[in-house]
């Protein structure tokens, strides 16, 4: 009799563990999507959603998403021969227009060893955003500095900064 009523208390546990951890979450990541080609894809509304979802894993239950408030940036690396690569994604509010998110991210591989296993994987990031009417992706992006001086080491030394801006071209003619 204990053994029937232990089983279902620990059916509901699990259960209400399951749907915790489905319900709330800020980032998800991995190594094992079912998704093969390399992809970045906001996510705007449950329909669409349910499409990235299903197609990255079948057998889990789609996470939960507020679409009236929030999206989903999700960055698919596709197949790749190292195991432990990662995604960095590095999302930041546009400084001009305050309904567009900028998203910038990387694929990081891990430090290279001697006698590293060659496993197949399609590591994935998702992460949920604000909701923005436009959301612009970056991969690998970077700053260059003009050839003719160098990035001041410290930052607020407007005299740096100073001959920085002087050495880029006039757009007068000058």
């Amino acid at each position: 009799m204990i053994k029937p009523i232990l089983a279902v208390i620990a059916a509901a546990l699990l259960s209400v563990a399951a749907s915790a951890q489905v319900g709330s979450w800020e980032k998800l990541e991995g190594q094992h999507s079912r998704i093969a080609e390399r992809r970045a894809v906001a996510v705007t509304d449950s329909a669409a959603w349910e499409k990235v979802w299903k197609e990255h894993d079948a057998s889990a239950p789609v996470p939960a998403v507020d679409f009236s408030k929030e999206s989903v940036v999700a960055v698919f690396l596709g197949e790749t021969q190292n195991g432990g690569v990662k995604i960095e994604i590095v999302v930041q509010n546009d400084m001009i227009d305050s309904n567009r998110l900028n998203v910038f991210y990387k694929e990081v591989r891990p430090a290279s060893k001697p006698f590293a296993a060659a496993v197949m994987c399609r590591p994935f990031a998702m992460v949920k955003v604000r909701k923005a009417a436009t959301v612009a992706f970056e991969a690998n992006g970077t700053m260059s500095i003009p050839e003719k001086t160098k990035a001041p080491k410290n930052p607020r030394d407007d005299s740096k900064v100073r001959a920085l801006l002087e050495a880029l071209p006039s757009f007068d003619g000058r």
